[in-house]
């Protein structure tokens, strides 16, 4: 018994020691500007490493067989031109994301290694995107970038659908980014108004940057306006005037939202569901809920555990940062309810819901006062276990996407001999997906086939 207590003394006294020097090292790079900068350089650059390495083991899958070739049409897409043309098509025959799937098509269009790095420079910047929303103007905080790289990580529900897949990126991860690059400068608005000249010029801009994001992604684009009235309502509670620009780019954000939504396209598929009923209406009402806490479940009790530390050790003004997490948390809500005019609610249309959360949680758990040794306790901790757990995580997401990568290259080594030998189709096994990437649809036969020359079947 007393060979016991002093193992467990032992031990406390061990992870109190390492806490202690941990502290130390932390004070040290904190207080010192050469070592603070290397350590954001290091940070950045694994973060970088990270997704560009996923990005360039995930093959084209599904809907990018679709999205090489002019919409509508069999030609394949070989220049700007093209995909103009194809997207004036798609606009009246399948959908008003006109925005997003251009950058698809742009995308697929490039050569793979440099599709790949814009997709991973798009998401660092996603990443620093939600830092400054979080943060604002305030100081830099390495461990906040740190637990917003982990949080998307973690709590995005499927991100090889809307990050690693090229057409779900250029969806949710490109249409989310141009959606937060919009919205930074409300976020960052502090009631001083600018020169006529230079109002003139940021209203031009965000204006058309406006049109641009309300022009992305039905459910996003529609928390994005509720943000925006938000800041407004933000900024009478301050008795600041709404500037020239902000009310031009919530005009511009309407515009491309009603030019999105009005797509010929969407009613053209409409037609091929449900019809719209009360009995629709509640039933989405409750399996959108129940998708949500099912998906986003873990993410919605961390929001309330931060809100509830929040009003018990935050720093500085509290009812002003409760505003700010207020605006993003309702966004995230209006961003669920906007898929009751949708028939389906897959996992990827969260992506907005999940990075307005992270939003809020961040604004609460960076104005804690971590004076209190308590919360840099458990910062430290949480941040440790969690690069812990990333690392494994990753090792499993690397070997996902690795498998299916050697899948095509075999299957690519069959279709080749195939056609050599006059054969009439190819028969594969259907691949499903999982977290780390997405999975082949049921049209993606008819899509393969076209892309290879030769029919495909798959077998599930």
């Amino acid at each position: 018994m007393y060979a016991q207590k002093n193992s467990f003394d032992d031990g406390v006294s061990l992870v109190r020691k390492i806490y202690n020097n941990t502290e130390k090292l932390l004070h040290s790079i904190s207080n010192t500007k050469t070592k603070t900068r290397a350590c954001w350089i290091v940070v950045i650059a694994i973060c970088f490493t990270a997704i560009y390495s996923l990005n360039r083991l995930t093959p084209i899958i599904s809907d990018d067989f679709a999205y090489l070739f002019v919409y509508g049409e069999d030609g394949r897409i070989t220049s700007i031109k093209d995909i103009i043309h194809s997207q004036i098509n798609h606009y009246y025959m399948w959908g008003g994301r006109s925005v997003v799937h251009f950058i698809a098509q742009v995308l697929l269009m490039l050569p793979k290694y440099i599709a790949d790095l814009l997709n991973t420079l798009v998401y660092i910047s996603y990443i620093s995107l939600i830092y400054m929303h979080i943060k604002g103007s305030a100081k830099n905080s390495i461990f906040l970038f740190l637990m917003i790289n982990l949080g998307v990580w973690f709590l995005q529900p499927v991100l090889g659908d809307t990050v690693f897949w090229l057409t779900g990126s250029a969806n949710y991860l490109w249409g989310t980014w141009l959606i937060l690059l919009l919205l930074l400068p409300f976020r960052l608005y502090r009631g001083k108004i600018s020169t006529p000249i230079l109002q003139i010029l940021y209203s031009i801009c965000i204006f058309i940057s406006g049109i641009l994001a309300g022009w992305t992604n039905e459910n996003t684009a529609a928390a994005m306006l509720v943000i925006i009235i938000g800041f407004f309502i933000y900024y009478r509670s301050h008795k600041w005037s709404i500037p020239v620009w902000a009310i031009a780019g919530f005009a511009g954000a309407v515009i491309g939202f009603i030019i999105m939504i009005a797509a010929p396209g969407n009613f053209v598929r409409a037609g091929e569901t449900t019809t719209f009923s009360l009995y629709n209406l509640s039933y989405r009402l409750f399996m959108w809920t129940l998708t949500f806490f099912y998906y986003s479940g873990p993410l919605f009790l961390i929001a309330l555990i931060s809100v509830i530390t929040f009003s018990r050790f935050s720093r500085g003004d509290k009812k002003d940062k409760m505003k700010l997490v207020l605006i993003y948390a309702v966004a995230a809500i209006v961003a669920v309810y906007a898929m009751l005019a949708s028939p389906t609610f897959p996992r990827r249309a969260l992506f907005g819901v999940v990075t307005f959360l992270i939003i809020a949680i961040g604004i609460c758990l960076y104005n804690l006062d971590y004076k209190n040794v308590f919360l840099r306790q458990i910062r430290l901790v949480v941040v440790s276990v969690s690069l812990i757990a990333f690392s494994f995580t990753f090792y499993l997401g690397w070997k996902e996407i690795n498998s299916y990568s050697q899948i095509v290259a075999q299957r690519e080594a069959v279709i080749k001999q195939a056609k050599e030998e006059g054969l009439d189709y190819c028969e594969f096994t259907r691949y499903n997906g999982n977290s780390y990437i997405h999975g082949e649809d049921p049209y993606s036969e008819v899509l393969m086939s076209r892309y290879y020359g030769i029919a495909i079947k798959l077998k599930d």
